[in-house]
């Protein structure tokens, strides 16, 4: 994973491992396990969660920070220890059963708990503003642009590193026929000049704008930021070729291109590009919005039904793009914020600038996606298969089930239950066995430490943490990781959203159940598990004529 994003000696500065071959076999080896297969899945997918937020900690400066470093102390330790207990768990005989079965739980509890225990230290970092990679493609696209850059939150689930190249995307680009090539000044006019009022979104390497053009139609126009000529054909290209209802539609584009005169001779290498998209205009904004706003009702957290619907309009464009498009299409960026609402709250798959068509299975060679929604094999070895967006698939439906964000923060209520089942549990633990009590012992030792060093650091620097704990009082989990476990133990109950008013009816809950277990379904570790796309659409049938059972 870290040999493809080219990130690894810094972390190994950091943590003193080769941390990406670590993760890699990992997840490998989760896959092809004979012994304790859900326990090292889930293993497996804690140890990638680490690898997916060490990205946050690629600034050499950053690296410097005690505060970082220090709590980061045995990190590589504990990775290798998870890598050698699945690595375990690939012999099936009777003797592992008998004499190592009993003794593998218990590391299996100790080696989690580890993890658990960094991943709660992230808090501490999570401050660090990820736009710095935005910097690096201007600085290497754009050197003399002086104007404004987008900014990303640095606590919104930041997009895997991309770059331009001719191979970024495995797509042809042809004249397109259904669409419309506009001038930019047309564009201008429509959206009164990119107006600040007129602005509707914005995202890392994009802004859009609403507008109208001369024949009455009211269209979103996305102007980029950056140039990124795969982003462009990749958009351009198949969107041109698909048509679908649940797909949005592409209007036309255009290519804007200056020249700075003062230096006839150099025009070329002063030439500045910009790509401009026009789409039809979808009224009621992104799925993302309605489930993780906190400004507003939405009739999409109001009804199971609505969910389930959406969820299935989703599945279908998802299917058509693989099944029956000119070639089979992988979306490679499949979220909740790319997936917009008409006016009737039908859904619209939309953002095809990672798009590629499939031709066979393979290295892609540059990873691109979004942390918290890429699938485990793609990030780690950047090959690319079609389950990939099903599996990105199976968070939008975490999602929608829980009303919880890819990478999320619990509440101070959630966080009071959670610790009190943990107390709970400690005690049960501690009644079978006083071994187990005196380890426990020593790890509430440690936490007491690391409360103590991270009061130490609020001291150190009061700004800082100060604006951190009105962020993010504990710490930034995997829905994945959190929502998988407790589905796969018949507690669905526990995650569901509790925003529709109404408690669920029996056909709901069996609904909402369906839901979930398609979900773990496409969610496997193993991609060649993942059911395929049809079948995931057959089971949100059956649920959605369920929930339709109680009007």
């Amino acid at each position: 994973m870290w040999n493809v994003l080219g990130q690894a000696a810094t972390v190994a500065q950091l943590v003193g491992a080769d941390v990406g071959g670590i993760i890699s076999m990992t997840i490998q080896a989760a896959v092809t396990a004979q012994q304790n297969k859900k326990e090292c899945e889930q293993l497996a997918r804690r140890v990638f969660t680490v690898g997916e937020l060490l990205q946050h900690l690629q600034d050499p400066e950053v690296l410097q920070r005690p505060e970082i470093r220090r709590p980061l102390t045995g990190l590589d330790d504990t990775l290798r220890e998870a890598h050698e207990l699945v690595m375990a768990c690939q012999d099936k005989s009777a003797v592992y059963r008998l004499v190592l079965g009993g003794r593998q739980a218990e590391r299996f509890r100790d080696v989690q708990s580890r993890i658990d225990s960094y991943l709660l230290l992230f808090p501490v970092i999570s401050h660090i503003d990820i736009t710095r990679r935005l910097d690096r493609i201007y600085n290497i696209l754009l050197p003399n642009d002086t104007a404004a850059r987008p900014s990303t939150s640095a606590f919104s689930v930041p997009q895997i590193t991309v770059q331009d190249s001719q191979d970024a995307s495995n797509i042809d680009w042809k004249e397109p026929h259904e669409v419309q090539v506009f001038t930019f000044e047309e564009l201008a006019k429509a959206s009164d000049n990119f107006a600040p009022e007129r602005k509707v979104g914005e995202g890392g390497y994009s802004s859009v704008f609403m507008g109208w053009l001369p024949d009455g139609r009211e269209v979103a126009i996305k102007r980029m930021h950056v140039y990124i000529s795969s982003f462009m054909k990749a958009e351009v290209t198949i969107l041109d070729s698909v048509s679908h209802k649940n797909i949005v539609r592409l209007f036309g584009y255009c290519v804007r291109q200056e020249k700075r005169r003062l230096f006839p001779k150099f025009w070329k290498k002063n030439e500045k590009q910009e790509n401009l998209l026009v789409y039809e205009f979808i009224e009621n904004g992104s799925l993302d919005m309605h489930l993780h706003s906190q400004t507003s009702a939405s009739p999409v957290t109001a009804s199971w039904k609505m969910r389930i619907e959406i969820l299935l309009g989703v599945s279908r464009a998802i299917e058509y793009l693989q099944s029956y498009a000119e070639r089979p299409v992988i979306h490679r960026d499949v979220k909740s914020s790319n997936i917009l609402l008409d006016a009737s709250w039908a859904p619209r798959l939309t953002d095809f600038g990672l798009a590629l068509t499939w031709e066979g299975q393979g290295p892609e060679g540059i990873v691109y996606g979004t942390f918290g929604y890429a699938a485990p094999e793609y990030v780690a070895t950047s090959t690319v298969n079609p389950t990939m967006d099903i599996y990105s698939f199976g968070v939008v439906m975490l999602e929608v089930l829980t009303g919880k964000k890819a990478y999320f923060s619990f509440s101070e209520e959630e966080w009071e239950d959670k610790k009190r089942e943990a107390c709970e549990e400690e005690k049960r633990e501690a009644c079978e066995r006083r071994e187990e009590c005196e380890e426990q012992e020593q790890k509430r030792d440690k936490w007491k430490e690391k409360e103590r060093y991270e009061r130490e650091v609020m001291t150190e620097e009061p700004d800082v943490e100060n604006e951190r704990a009105k962020q993010d009082k504990v710490a930034r989990h995997s829905l994945v990781n959190f929502a998988v476990p407790v589905i796969e133990a018949g507690e669905l109950r526990k995650v569901l959203d509790r925003r529709p008013g109404a408690e669920p009816t029996p056909r709901q809950l069996e609904a909402a159940e369906l839901v979930a277990q398609a979900a773990v379904c496409c969610l496997k570790m193993d991609w060649k598990a993942r059911p395929s796309i049809s079948e995931v659409v057959a089971t949100l049938e059956t649920a959605l004529e369920l929930a339709n059972c109680d009007g």
